[in-house]
């Protein structure tokens, strides 16, 4: 695969195409009413390796999505990080993520999500329950002033969650709730254990700055951050430890790296 360059195109419409190359299917293991439509046959093979350059007319405001909504922020987030479900951006499916499947109450307050097996951190710490409730408190306490905490409000009240064991996670809706779910789209799932900053010290978004350095952060996202040039450029590579497989069980993402040039000036 041959190195690619987008000129003056807006930065989500190039990861829509990267979207194909990395999103591609979901995992047979998958529930079917919530399989997207981006499937593809087991046998089909795609060429590895290669670099997508984008570009983004604004500066990075913070890796924390919590706290800024710009959007390179928003890019940079959906890079790194994952979802417990996610809403598919063509069929507008709610498809699995993070929680591979889940059950729900009939009156809809009460929502069982099962994690995935196996599902790790790009350090290699395992991905597990604490790390949901984790960015559930940071995303509502007032001391983090979230941007994300209004998108997580049902009748002005609260999420409240629970975790029977590191595999589980139990939510629980203060009244009915129309998207269910899908709100959860609107929620990165941070590492508990890196940058270890607690949200009621007040000093949450700091680590998350744009100045720590790439190894500082950790995701369960498609990619790492590799490289950080304040005013020029974020260089990502593929994350080796990404749980997601094509149909054919190849591992995901297939380019090795992508470059996010910043250019305000799109002429």
């Amino acid at each position: 695969m041959s190195r690619s360059r987008f000129p003056g195109v807006l930065v989500m419409a190039v990861l829509f195409l990267v979207a194909v190359v990395w999103w591609r299917g979901c995992p047979e293991s998958s529930p079917s009413p919530t399989r997207g439509g981006l499937g593809g046959s087991p046998g089909e093979s795609h060429e590895r390796g290669g670099q997508v350059v984008a570009s983004s007319r604004a500066e990075l405001r913070s890796f924390n999505r919590f706290v800024s909504s710009d959007q390179t922020t928003e890019t940079v987030s959906m890079l790194m990080q994952g979802r417990l479900v996610r809403i598919n951006r063509a069929t507008f499916e709610l498809e699995p993520w993070l929680a591979e499947r889940w059950e729900s109450s009939e009156d809809g307050r009460t929502h069982t999500l099962h994690l995935r097996p196996g599902a790790l951190w790009s350090d290699g710490r395992a991905f597990t329950s604490s790390d949901v409730l984790f960015s559930l408190r940071a995303a509502y306490d007032p001391s983090v002033k979230s941007v994300v905490a209004t998108n997580l409000m049902i009748a002005g009240q609260e999420i409240t969650a629970a975790a029977p064991d590191a595999a589980t996670v139990v939510l629980s809706y203060p009244a009915p709730s129309g998207p269910g779910l899908r709100l959860l789209d609107m929620l990165p799932i941070i590492p508990r254990h890196k940058p270890e900053a607690a949200p009621s010290a007040g000093t949450f978004a700091k680590p998350w700055g744009p100045s720590p350095a790439p190894s500082d952060f950790v995701g369960t996202g498609p990619f790492i951050l590799r490289e950080y040039q304040p005013g020029q450029r974020l260089v990502f590579d593929r994350n080796p430890r990404y749980w997601r497989k094509a149909p054919n069980g190849d591992a995901l993402p297939y380019i090795h790296s992508l470059v996010l040039e910043l250019i305000p000036d799109q002429n």
